[in-house]
């Protein structure tokens, strides 16, 4: 049961700590934001490109956002387990699969 708890703090703690950092680096893409200058000069090309990192960005952004949550809340179950209140609800019970049903209807026929 020790290392029930010691996993699920290690997950919250992680996954706080990849929240932090996506905060960070979100708010610091904003400091440093500068808005797009209307040119004569600017081809599409290059138009596109900042379009394509700005979005490439934000995927990353949010992508690191989401595991970090995942982590929070699955360190948050195992501590509940680890205290009585919940249940780990990404649990898989022996004897669901299609293997075990193949398995108990052959041994049934026998």
């Amino acid at each position: 049961m020790r290392t029930t708890r010691v996993l699920g703090l290690g997950s919250a703690i992680i996954g706080l700590a990849l929240l932090l950092l996506t905060f960070a680096l979100g708010f610091s893409v904003f400091e440093t934001y500068k808005g797009a200058v209307p040119s004569t000069t600017t081809d599409l090309t290059s138009a596109m490109g900042t379009l394509l990192y700005a979005a490439i960005q934000a995927l990353f952004l949010g992508i690191m956002g989401w595991v970090g949550s995942l982590l929070i809340l699955r360190g948050i179950d195992f501590e509940k387990v680890e205290r009585g209140v919940g249940v780990v609800t990404f649990k898989v019970d022996k004897g669901v699969g299609i293997m075990t049903q193949q398995q108990e209807t052959e041994t049934k026929s026998s």
